[in-house]
C-alpha cells in the first residue's frame, strides 16, 4: 500500500514510499485522501500554486530572475555586459541570439513555467467537480494563474504540450499542433463564466488587488494571446474591460522614479505583481525573492564608484555586475523623443554628467555638502565617476536607472525586498491603442490613451493621430526592461531590428580614469566593439529559428514525443 502525504507547514511536498514498514502514519500531516475537500484545502493548495509560481519565475538560477531575463536579454535595447567579454556567458548567448539548446536560462524558463502549470493544474483537477461557491472562485483563480505562465509557453517555445491534468513522471506529452492551439487553450480556459468567478480589485488604490490574480489580469492575458493570434478586435474589446473597471490608473511623472521599487509596490498602475514579505525566519527567501537579479543589474563596481552620499538613493548598494546598461540604439532614440528633460528619462537612464555631478557621494561632505551642477571638486574629484581606464564594458554613456537597486529595496542584511513584476496598466493603455491601429476602429480613443503615456511621460513627442509606427515607438520606450520589446518584435514581424544584436558592445571610459587628464571626461570606446561577431561570427536574428526558444536538450532526452523547433537540429 502506498501512501503520500502533505505536510501542512510546507504546502504541496510529496513523500511517498512502497513499503509496508515505513507505511506509518505521521505526525502533522494529512493524507491525500482526506486532503483536497474544503475551502480551506483549496486556498492551501493555491497559495502553494502562488508560491511556485514566483519560485518558478526566479527559477533556480544564481543570479537571473527568468521571467525578466528570457524576455530582455534578446532585446535590442540593451546590452547583457558584466566585467568584461568572457564574463555572464548564458546571458550574452541570448542577447546575441546564438544561444545552443542547452542554454540555462532557456531551460529553466521552460521547465519552471511548467512547474508553474502543474501546481495550478493540482488546484483546478482536484476541485473542479466542488461546486461549492468559495472553490469554484478558487479554482477559477487557479485557471488564471496556470494561463499566465502557458502565455510565456507559448510565446517562447510556440507548440508546449498541452497539460490539463497533474503528470506523473513517466507521462511523455506530445507537443501541441499549434501555437494557434496553445493561445486558444489559454484564451478558451479563462471564459467569461470563469472570470466572472474570479474577484475584481476593489479600487486603484487597492494594493492587495494587484498581488492576486484578479479579473483585471485574466482579460490582460487572455488580450494578449488574441494579440499574438491576430484578434486584435477581439484583444480590443477585453483590454477596453480592463480600462472601463477604473480599477488601475497611471501613477503621475512624479512617481515614475519609485515605481519600480518598494515604495510603488502595488501602485494603481500595477495589474499583477507576485507580493514579496521578507521574513528572516525563512530560509531560502531569496528564491522567492528576485534572487541576485539586483546585483546583477546594478552599475559594475569594479568600473564605477557608486554615489554613496547620505541622500543617495544608491546608498548601500555598492555591490554590482553590470549586466544590464541601455543601447546605445534605445538611449539615442529615447532623448531624441522625449528631450533631456521628460520625466521618463530621467526615471529611466542617466547621462555621465547626471552620475558626476546630480547625485550625491560621500566626498561632498568634505567639500561644502551636496549641491547639484559641476564645479571644479567635481570635476577632480577621484572618487567619484568611473575609476578604471578599461572603464565599463558593454556601455555607451547611459546608465540604467529605471530599475537599478535602491536602498529602499534592501533590509539590513542585503535580503531583496522587490516585487516580481509581470503587467502594468501602462501597457493595457498601448495594447489597447495598437488594437485600435491594426483594426481601424476607436481612433480618437487609441489616440487618447496613447497620448495619456506620452503626457505622463513628459515627451516632447505628443502624437497628433493614431498610427501603428507611433504606438510602436512607444510601446519600446515605455515598457523599456519589462520582457515587450522582443516578443513585440517577433509578433509584429519587424525582426529586422534584431539582426544586429551581438555585433556590438562598446566600452565606456574616462579621460581622468586613463591619466590623459585630471578632469572627468567620458569617452566613448569602440576599439573592439565587434569582438562577439568577430570571434562566433553568426550571431543576430536567423529568421525561421529565432522566432521561438529551442525546447531543452534535457526535456528531448527523457521524452521522445517532444518534436525540436526548427533551426535548431543542425
Amino acid at each position: 500500500m502506498k501512501k503520500i502525504f502533505i505536510p501542512l507547514a510546507l504546502g504541496l511536498l510529496f513523500v511517498g514510499c512502497s513499503q509496508d514498514r515505513l507505511d506509518i502514519p505521521q505526525k502533522g500531516v494529512i493524507s491525500i485522501d482526506d486532503f483536497y475537500q474544503t475551502p480551506e484545502d483549496a486556498q492551501m493548495a493555491l497559495t502553494a500554486a502562488y508560491d511556485q509560481v514566483a519560485t518558478s519565475y526566479v527559477a533556480p538560477l544564481y543570479n537571473d530572475n527568468i521571467i525578466y531575463a528570457l524576455w530582455n536579454y534578446p532585446g535590442d535595447d540593451m546590452y547583457s555586459a558584466g566585467n568584461n567579454k568572457t564574463d555572464n556567458v548564458g546571458e550574452n548567448e541570448l542577447n546575441a541570439l546564438r544561444f545552443p539548446i542547452n542554454n540555462g536560462l532557456i531551460n529553466s524558463g521552460y521547465s519552471g513555467f511548467f512547474r508553474s502549470v502543474y501546481a495550478a493544474n493540482l488546484v483546478i483537477s482536484k476541485f473542479k467537480d466542488n461546486n461549492d461557491s468559495e472553490i469554484k472562485k478558487i479554482v477559477a483563480e487557479a485557471k488564471v494563474l496556470r494561463a499566465l505562465s502557458y502565455l510565456q509557453l507559448a510565446i517562447g517555445w510556440g507548440t508546449p504540450p498541452i497539460v490539463e491534468e497533474p503528470l506523473a513522471a513517466t507521462d511523455k506529452p506530445t507537443n501541441a499542433e499549434s501555437q494557434t492551439a496553445v493561445l486558444d487553450f489559454i484564451i478558451n480556459s479563462i471564459d467569461d463564466a470563469t472570470l466572472a468567478l474570479v474577484d475584481e480589485r476593489k479600487s486603484p488604490q487597492d494594493e492587495d488587488g494587484a498581488y492576486r490574480a484578479t479579473r483585471g489580469l485574466g482579460y490582460t492575458i487572455r488580450a494578449k494571446a488574441k494579440m499574438w493570434k491576430g484578434d486584435y478586435a477581439g484583444a480590443k474589446s477585453d483590454l477596453d474591460k480592463v480600462i472601463t473597471s477604473g480599477k488601475y490608473e497611471l501613477v503621475p511623472a512624479k512617481d515614475l522614479e519609485n515605481l519600480f521599487h518598494v515604495s510603488g509596490d502595488g501602485a494603481p498602475e500595477w495589474v499583477f505583481q507576485l507580493n514579496l514579505v521578507y521574513d528572516p525566519s525563512v530560509s531560502g527567501y531569496t528564491s522567492h525573492s528576485t534572487a541576485n537579479m539586483p546585483w546583477l543589474w546594478n552599475w559594475r563596481q569594479e568600473a564605477v564608484y557608486h554615489p554613496d552620499g547620505a541622500d543617495s538613493p544608491m546608498k548601500s548598494t555598492a555591490q554590482g555586475w553590470g549586466c544590464c546598461n541601455p543601447s546605445k540604439k534605445f538611449a539615442e532614440a529615447l532623448i531624441e523623443n522625449d528631450g533631456l528633460e521628460s520625466a521618463r528619462r530621467k526615471a529611466w537612464i542617466k547621462t555621465y554628467d547626471e552620475v558626476l555631478y546630480e547625485m550625491p557621494y560621500s566626498t561632498d561632505d568634505k567639500n561644502g555638502g551636496f549641491t547639484p551642477g559641476k564645479t571644479n571638486f567635481k570635476e577632480t574629484d577621484p572618487l567619484r565617476g568611473i575609476k578604471r581606464a578599461a572603464g565599463i564594458y558593454g556601455h555607451a554613456g547611459y546608465f540604467m536607472w529605471k530599475v537599478n537597486i535602491q536602498k529602499q529595496d534592501l533590509y539590513s542584511n542585503n535580503a531583496r525586498m522587490q516585487n516580481i513584476r509581470i503587467f502594468r496598466y501602462a501597457e493595457v493603455l498601448l495594447m489597447y491603442a495598437e488594437c485600435c491601429a491594426q483594426t481601424g476602429t476607436d481612433l480618437a480613443k487609441g489616440l487618447e490613451v496613447l497620448n495619456s503615456i506620452q503626457q505622463r511621460a513628459g515627451s516632447k513627442t505628443i502624437s497628433s493621430e493614431l498610427t501603428l509606427a507611433a504606438v510602436k515607438k512607444e510601446k519600446m520606450l515605455e515598457m523599456w526592461l519589462e520582457g515587450c520589446r522582443f516578443q513585440d518584435l517577433i509578433r509584429w514581424g519587424d525582426t529586422n531590428e534584431l539582426a544586429d544584436n551581438g555585433k556590438y558592445y562598446p566600452s565606456f571610459t574616462d579621460e581622468k580614469a586613463l591619466g590623459i587628464s585630471d578632469k572627468h571626461i567620458g569617452v566613448l570606446d569602440e576599439s573592439d566593439a565587434n569582438w562577439c561577431e568577430q570571434l562566433y561570427k553568426e550571431v543576430g536574428f536567423k529568421k525561421g529559428k529565432h522566432e521561438l526558444f529551442p525546447f531543452p536538450f534535457a526535456e528531448l532526452a527523457v521524452n521522445p514525443n517532444i518534436k525540436q523547433n526548427p533551426g535548431y537540429n543542425d
